[in-house]
């Protein structure tokens, strides 16, 4: 009778413990190898827009300067659930960069590049 009880437990456990796997993305990716070409000084909107694509967002910064922010962010998460506690594993990357144009010509810009994986998180219920 008790190893049947232990029997009926695990499989309850089982049958409560489940899992998921949720996706998604921000932006539009861009080859970030191409940054290499921008060259401070020189390079005009027009031709980041023809390297780059259109940005994720511009930003008016005065009456001759603006700012464009190209960002892709690509995450997954799997989450298991357990009787007593939730595991959540994210893995993923974001890119992200930032230039400044002045007067229709490149004169700054920075790209960051950042991994988004073995991060877990662990709820108890």
């Amino acid at each position: 009778m008790r190893k049947l009880i232990m029997v009926l437990a695990v499989i309850a456990g089982i049958f409560i413990s489940g899992c998921a796997t949720s996706h998604y993305s921000t932006g539009r990716d861009f080859d970030s190898s191409k940054i290499a070409q921008i060259v401070k000084g020189k390079t005009t909107d027009k031709e980041l827009e023809t390297l780059m694509g259109n940005p994720f967002s511009k930003n008016i910064v005065s009456a001759s300067s603006e700012s464009w922010h190209y960002l892709f962010t690509d995450v997954t998460a799997k989450a298991k659930s357990y009787v007593f506690s939730t595991t959540v594993d994210t893995n993923g990357i974001q890119k992200k960069l930032d230039v400044l144009i002045e007067g229709g010509v490149v004169t700054n810009y920075t790209y960051t590049e950042s991994p988004l994986g073995n991060q877990a998180v662990t709820t108890m219920q």
